[in-house]
């Protein structure tokens, strides 16, 4: 993976550039927002697709471009309903957002001829199964979810040899595993002192 990185730097333009430089920016961003629970997490995560969208389209990734776009509405939709509603997405528009994306990916690859290339079909995929976690009132559920798809997308970033988002999607990764792994110590903890508790409930019952 480091000689990709390596050798990818010899290519760049100006445009993958800054291309490169947004999605930097969004690396922090989004980094940032993994030290937080659901709520926090989604709306910090809602900035950093702002650069994510300006990293595919300097990059000339369309067929991503439109699913960060779909990332972009659907956790603003998210936020909405948590903030305002103190509920999920509701199911009804989370598969319509996704059919949405399904249906604007399948134009673009029409247009540009490019049903063929396999590689444009990963980044839907990755979303699709990526929204479905993270629409979760579980924790756990939504940290697997991210990692899932950071992972995903480091894949894809190895086929288009970007060093930086490749970068970017190995720290992101080892970020999703460190918030998933800390979730589980926080669960395994709340769980033994529950035990506890109730372990204090029954001697009391028990001396009565």
């Amino acid at each position: 993976m480091w000689d990709i990185i390596r050798s990818s730097f010899e290519d760049l333009t100006v445009n993958l550039w800054i291309s490169q430089i947004a999605g930097l920016i969004g690396l922090i961003v989004i980094g940032i927002s993994y030290l937080f629970k659901k709520k926090e997490f989604i709306a910090i995560a809602t900035i950093s697709f702002i650069f994510f969208i300006l990293e595919q389209a300097f990059a000339a990734l369309y067929s991503n471009l439109i699913v960060s776009s779909t990332c972009f509405i659907r956790n603003l939709l998210m936020i909405y309903f948590l903030y305002k509603k103190h509920k999920e997405l509701p199911k009804g528009i989370v598969f319509g957002l996704l059919g949405v994306m399904w249906i604007s990916i399948l134009i673009y690859l029409g247009f540009s001829n490019e049903f063929s290339k396999r590689d444009n079909y990963l980044p839907p995929l990755i979303v699709t199964m990526s929204t479905i976690t993270q629409n979760n009132k579980k924790e756990i559920v939504v940290k697997i979810g991210a990692l899932l798809h950071e992972g995903g997308f480091l894949a894809y970033y190895l086929v288009y040899h970007l060093p930086l988002s490749i970068l970017r999607q190995f720290i992101l990764v080892i970020a999703c595993f460190i918030g998933l792994v800390l979730i589980i110590v926080q669960m395994m903890k709340k769980s033994t002192k529950d035990g506890v508790k109730d372990a204090t409930i029954e001697e009391k019952e028990e001396s009565i």
